[in-house]
């Protein structure tokens, strides 16, 4: 992963994405204060604008710290400093107490779990009881595909619509329903829509 050339993308012409998903978790499930975690944060690009939205305090969680140490970046040039933190770890074996997270949202490092039950045990065992998650994948709606290809364009950037339109292959073809319940969660709810996939778990 070329982590400078995702970092400009994603901070500039590809922002629009990520104040969408943002703004989709927020009215979704009406968290605005307590403490959130951002899985697979990379350099914080989701998280970073659910907290400008909100009153959470966001960690920011992934396994490359090249990409945390972007995040941590951001959050002193958004303001956001007192906010928010990074946390290297796998999110097979996250390095937090149980119950310890209000709110856990992820956008598109599901397809990257290597055992995709795991990983969604381990989220719901940190989440506090009245907390929730916000975890999957999507690429935006054709609005806001269409202000990102504008973005691009004027800067002068190639647009690959094929790239741009791929849900990382058959990661977000599991069968979710089917993982959650092997690990014997029964409180969630799969939202399939036109923005992607979304999975709510809750206590």
């Amino acid at each position: 992963m070329d982590v400078e050339h995702y970092d400009q993308q994603s901070r500039t012409v590809k922002k629009p994405l990520y104040t969408y998903y943002a703004q989709k978790i927020k009215d979704q499930t009406r968290m605005i204060e307590g403490k959130c975690l951002d899985v697979g944060a990379c350099g914080g690009y989701l998280g970073l604008e659910l907290a400008k939205m909100t009153n959470l305090h966001v960690t920011f969680f992934d396994l490359n710290a090249e990409a945390l140490e972007k995040a941590a970046l951001h959050l002193v040039e958004d303001g956001l400093e007192e906010r928010g933190a990074t946390l290297v770890g796998d999110v097979h074996a996250i390095p937090l107490e149980d119950e310890t997270m209000d709110l856990i949202i992820s956008r598109g490092s599901m397809p990257f779990w290597e055992d995709p039950a795991l990983a969604l045990q381990e989220i719901y065992r940190i989440l506090k009881k009245g907390g929730t998650t916000f975890v999957g994948g999507g690429k935006g709606t054709p609005e806001i595909k269409a202000q990102i290809i504008e973005n691009m364009l004027a800067e002068g950037q190639e647009v690959d619509l094929e790239a741009m339109d791929k849900m990382h292959g058959d990661g977000m073809k599991r069968d979710y329903d089917a993982l959650l319940k092997s690990k014997g969660i029964e409180n969630f709810m799969i939202h399939r829509a036109q923005d992607g996939i979304w999975i709510q778990m809750w206590k």
